[in-house]
């Protein structure tokens, strides 16, 4: 029986694409389709390939069942959240989905008036206007502590090396069962970032008169404001991504973080 593989990007044409698609469609053990987001795969579909950058990822991953294994192919810029570089080969990726192993990554839910949404890398209360605002932090019902920032971010393991990182915050291997609570620019001298358990219930509450965004993977899901309180936690829900044999973590943040601006966004 073929394995089914669901292909998705946002990439309007980029030749290694083509070319990786074009040799596994070739290949006699795989069914392969394109989908245009995570909802649409089929039930008797467990694998998904991901081409684009960490933000593709973070898109195609929000609605993806849960026993689907995803698959990043790095075709944008940084591809911290993918598995393999552009110039991959068909076959490596192939060999890589049949005899890879799975790791599972904890998403985040979050909550607040009747919305409810989920996120891989974190959840952002910033500020809707260019001064900082004032948000109380609550741990499991117990006072933390009071920012007067940007903003305040919380982080999953995984989003440790995303926004969280350019924040201040620590790095958290994947493993390491914990959330991190991150004031962005915060205007103090004591405001630091705190790892609290992943069990922890977190919320942050934003003081009255004051205008904010709440942000999900760098999603704008909604504007709120004056007393209100936005809730975080770990979600019961995991996204399964491939890990390959050479699946090393700390080679992938040296190689991927360890860097100056080696990107010309002018192209």
């Amino acid at each position: 029986m073929k394995t089914k593989i669901a292909i998705f990007t946002k990439a309007e044409y980029s030749k290694e694409m083509n070319d990786i698609v074009a040799l596994l469609k070739a290949d006699d053990r795989f069914d392969i389709f394109e989908i245009e987001d995570g909802k649409n795969i089929p039930s008797d579909c467990s694998n998904l390939i991901v081409f684009g950058g960490d933000g593709t990822v973070l898109e195609a991953v929000k609605d993806v069942r849960e026993d689907v294994v995803v698959t990043g192919v790095n075709i944008g810029n940084l591809g911290f959240l993918t598995q393999f570089e552009k110039d991959s080969s068909a076959s490596e990726i192939a060999n890589g989905i049949l005899e890879g192993k799975i790791e599972k990554r904890a998403m985040l839910d979050v909550r607040f008036d009747d919305f409810c949404g989920k996120a891989l890398n974190e959840i952002v209360l910033k500020s809707a206007t260019s001064r900082p605002i004032y948000i109380g932090v609550y741990v499991d019902g117990k006072f933390v502590d009071s920012y007067h920032s940007d903003g305040a971010i919380v982080s999953s393991p995984t989003g440790s090396t995303a926004y969280s990182l350019s924040a201040g915050g620590p790095v958290l291997a994947p493993d390491v069962d914990a959330l991190v609570i991150i004031p962005v620019c915060a205007h103090s001298l004591h405001s630091r970032p705190l790892v609290v358990n992943a069990q922890s219930k977190i919320e942050l509450r934003l003081a009255k008169g004051e205008k904010a965004l709440v942000c999900a993977d760098g999603e704008n899901v909604a504007n709120i404001e004056g007393e209100k309180s936005v809730f975080v936690e770990k979600s019961a829900r995991n996204v399964k991504f491939l890990a390959t044999k050479d699946n090393n973590f700390f080679k992938k943040l040296l190689q991927k973080m360890n860097r100056w601006g080696l990107v010309d966004p002018r192209g």
